[in-house]
C-alpha cells in the first residue's frame, strides 16, 4: 500500500495512507494550495528538497507555518492583518 509523508504539528515527519491535501515549504514557511503557481514556479527551480506536505490547514498552522499570499489570499490577508479577538482566523505565533 502506498504511503505518503506528511508533517505533523510537531514538525515531525509522519507517514499517512492518504496524501496531503496542502504544501508548503520548509525553508520559507509558507503552506498553501497543491496548485499553486508561485509553489510550482519554485519547484521547477529546484526547491523541491524543501517541499513538505501537510494533511490540513490546522496542521500546518500548528507547525507554525504561514498562508501563501498567492493561492490563498484571504488566509493570508487575515494572518497578515494581525490578532484579533473578531478574527476566525486559528492563530498561533506570528513569525517575526
Amino acid at each position: 500500500m502506498k504511503t505518503y509523508k506528511l508533517l505533523a504539528a510537531d514538525g515531525n515527519t509522519v507517514r499517512s495512507e492518504t496524501p496531503g491535501t496542502l504544501g508548503g515549504s520548509s525553508k520559507a514557511g509558507i503552506y498553501g494550495r497543491l496548485d499553486c503557481t508561485a509553489a510550482n514556479s519554485a519547484l521547477s527551480k529546484g526547491y523541491a528538497e524543501h517541499r513538505v506536505f501537510f494533511a490540513d490547514e490546522a496542521t500546518a498552522i500548528e507547525a507554525g507555518y504561514r498562508p501563501c499570499g498567492r493561492c490563498m489570499a484571504a488566509e493570508y490577508k487575515k494572518w497578515k492583518s494581525g490578532p484579533d479577538e473578531n478574527e476566525d482566523y486559528p492563530w498561533k505565533v506570528l513569525p517575526k
